[in-house]
């Protein structure tokens, strides 16, 4: 099962910034790095335990060199990274080591790494914006100027804060050159495309959209009938939301949750790609210019009840009065759909999905 999303994960880091100025034609912050060595540790603390890293000033990186721990050949020593007080400062470290030992790692969940694309099926796009279409809770990472950034990896979130959190899930997208002559769902893989992915939480709410205890606020177990609609963007809440940019082999990964489902329509993940460094136009949906490709995708069906009629909190909504409707949320094949499916296998508690997504760049 999925912990909560770290806060820092949620809040803007230096590089999502630089990139931010880049995009709105403001160029790039200078950066100041502010460096200190980890203090040591308590020699009476078997952990063995690093000191930790130095301080950076405001609007700094801080980074730090963990100190160093006496625990025996078998204990891992960990130091913590520098931290700046500033709201755009990176905290950066290296854990310490333990005397004779291995050295302490950083914590955290690190950057996911994508397996190979074998058998993994391919959406070949016929058109700028597929039958499935875009959808009205789209949100551009320049769309509003308070907002966290969706520059980020770890996208993982809930609206319910008492709720379980959900499964979490590795998804991995890659968007392949349908220009190029061999682009047969193994070859040419297409480099710097910024793809902004969205779903609903374990419970099939949305984030950002219809405030709280407003006559707009999401309702996931009674049929959507237009409520809240796209423009009701009212909150700054953006978990299972996000936009990475293909590396050199087309590929994006995400750490997200596996979606819940809300009335009306069938267990899906949004997906539009843009070029790099592309602008926002408000509350539209998006066609021509910078845009490339627009779609969504589902996952089979079979898969999706394995993991609902498991796990919590999806359980509780896959029986009783909810049962008929949780029953056709899961089919994947709603008027209008792609007929797109992900990949997607259980490895322990994990969700493994992967998706290939053909385009013309042009």
């Amino acid at each position: 099962m999925s912990k909560e999303r770290d806060t820092e994960t949620q809040g803007p880091s230096l590089m999502v910034v630089d990139r931010r100025q880049a995009l709105l034609g403001l160029g790039a912050i200078a950066v100041t790095v502010s460096c200190g060595d980890g203090g040591e540790s308590n020699p009476n603390d078997p952990s063995g335990a690093g000191g930790s890293g130095g301080s950076g000033a405001s609007g700094t990186t801080g980074s730090g060199t963990g100190g160093t721990g006496p625990g025996p050949a078998t204990t891992s020593a960990s130091g913590s990274g520098g931290a700046g007080p500033g709201a755009t400062t990176t905290t950066t470290g290296s854990g310490g080591s333990g005397a004779g030992g291995m050295g302490g790692g950083g914590g955290g969940d690190g950057l996911l790494t994508a397996p190979p694309f074998d058998n993994v099926p391919t959406c070949r796009a016929l058109n700028k914006t597929d039958g499935a279409g875009q959808g009205p809770f789209f949100i551009h990472e320049l769309e509003k100027n308070d907002d966290i950034s969706l520059i980020r990896q770890d996208i993982r979130g809930r609206y319910n804060e008492s709720a379980e959190p959900g499964v979490e899930m590795h998804l991995h997208l890659r968007v392949l050159d349908m220009s190029q002559p061999d682009c047969d769902g193994t070859g040419v893989g297409l480099p710097d495309v910024d793809v902004y992915i969205w779903h609903t939480d374990a419970q099939g709410f949305y984030s950002g959209f219809g405030a709280r205890g407003s006559a707009n606020e999401q309702n996931p177990d009674s049929p959507y009938a237009g409520r809240p609609n796209q423009n009701n963007l009212d909150t700054n809440e953006r978990f299972c939301r996000g936009v990475q940019t293909t590396d050199a082999n087309g590929v994006v990964s995400f750490r997200s949750i596996f979606p819940g489902w809300y009335n009306g329509r069938d267990v899906h993940i949004h997906f539009v790609c843009f070029k790099k460094g592309s602008m926002s136009r408000g509350r539209m949906n998006y066609s021509g210019g910078d845009h490339i490709f627009t779609t969504q995708f589902y996952f089979d069906p079979a898969f999706t009840d394995s993991v609902h009629t498991t796990y919590e909190p999806y359980k509780a909504r896959t029986m009783g009065n909810l049962a008929n409707y949780y029953a056709g949320a899961i089919k994947a094949d709603e008027a209008g759909n792609s007929g797109l499916r992900a990949k997607a296998v259980m490895e322990g508690d994990i969700v493994i999905a992967q998706m290939q997504i053909a385009v013309n760049p042009t």
